[in-house]
């Protein structure tokens, strides 16, 4: 299993929050430059890095930050936040992404998202689908659908769908455990799927536990940045 850092961009700084709640943002001392170095050094090939400010406040991409992060590491970035055209998923790519994840453009717009897998490869591009209260909830977690999370993942899946993110909102950065539950079903419906996992990861317990499951990537944050999970632990369990 691959571990990925997540690292929220705010006004060019670190920052954290909990179930997509602004009023909880907390900024954090270490540049996402800075933390992009410590994590490479500690053996983390995948960084997540979600620009907040795009995803949640509709201002522009910081793809500036985002090409820096890229000449400053070697580490594979995946590119969230806010992007609902070809242009700005271009541009991801250009400034240094290596994957882009998309989650509104996905309900919006079915076709031009098709047109992103068939464009930038399947590899590239991914599904996020972000669940609260059993349905799928979009636009920076700020509307939430009737839609069915398996069902929407389905219906792309059938299409030749390869990576998805799957997040539980109400466990997002609140350190209180993931939902194995969730992650078994989709792993049983969609065994082909390369599947990502992010949110309420407590301890290094919990990577072993989503290991054990069958994740393929697994999303860590709060916990490393509070201190729950060491960089030591990351390059142990990394050697396992």
């Amino acid at each position: 299993m691959n571990l990925v850092a997540s690292i929220y961009i705010k006004d060019n700084k670190t920052v954290n929050i909990k179930s997509g709640d602004f009023r909880t943002l907390k900024v954090y001392p270490e540049s996402p430059i800075d933390l992009l170095s410590k994590f490479e050094s500690a053996g983390i090939k995948n960084v997540y890095v979600v620009d907040l400010g795009s995803a949640k406040m509709h201002e522009k991409n910081n793809f500036n930050l985002l090409e820096m992060m890229s000449e400053f590491s070697k580490t594979n970035i995946n590119y969230s936040g806010g992007m609902r055209n070809s242009e700005q998923v271009s541009n991801a790519f250009i400034n240094g992404a290596k994957k882009v994840t998309l989650g509104s453009m996905p309900v919006y717009d079915k076709h031009l998202f098709l047109s992103c897998l068939t464009t930038w490869g399947y590899k590239k591009i991914v599904l996020a689908v972000d669940i609260l209260n059993k349905s799928l909830r979009i636009n920076g977690w700020k509307y939430q659908t009737k839609i069915d999370p398996i069902n929407h993942i389905k219906y792309f899946y059938k299409k030749g769908l390869k990576n998805i993110k799957v997040t539980d909102i109400s466990k997002d950065g609140t350190m209180g455990g993931p939902p194995f539950p969730l992650y078994r079903k989709i792993i049983k419906k969609f065994p082909n799927i390369n599947l990502t996992t992010g949110g309420g990861i407590r301890s290094i317990k919990d990577l072993i536990k989503l290991k054990d499951i069958g994740v393929h990537n697994a999303i860590f944050g709060r916990a490393f940045y509070e201190g729950k999970i060491t960089l030591d632990e990351i390059t142990n369990f990394l050697k396992k």
